[in-house]
């Protein structure tokens, strides 16, 4: 925290328990809130460079990799590239079928959160 002629900042560059990197920088001029800032950004990873070479078969499943809580985003987002890549549409049902899959992964996503990276600052 720095404090200039009735001015402070106060930083915080790194957070914990977000999905990605983080940080905060509050700048207090005269006892109000002037500015907030929140930064959460999510660093490369590269995994393009897995990918090369591989059959297209096996990208759903390297690339659900990328991501311990969400395996699903990534993956039936390469299973969509790779129907748009060979014209194939899918009827109704799949659909449906698909969006129950996201449903699951969202309701395990907000179960992780609450336990692994809110809880242990609630209960200690």
């Amino acid at each position: 925290m720095k404090a200039r002629g009735g001015s402070r900042t106060i930083r915080v560059d790194t957070l914990a328990r977000v999905e990605g990197e983080g940080g905060l920088h509050v700048r207090v001029r005269g006892g109000q809130v002037e500015s907030v800032e929140l930064r959460i950004f999510e660093p490369p990873r590269l995994f393009e460079a897995l990918l090369r070479g591989r059959d297209y078969s096996e990208v759903p499943d390297i690339v659900a990799r990328i991501c311990g809580i969400c395996p699903v985003a990534y993956q039936m987002s390469a299973v969509h590239a790779i129907e748009r890549a060979f014209g194939v549409e899918v009827d109704a049902e799949l659909q449906a079928l698909r969006t129950l899959l996201y449903c699951g992964e969202w309701s395990e996503s907000h179960v992780l959160h609450v336990h692994m990276l809110h809880a242990p600052d609630f209960l200690g």
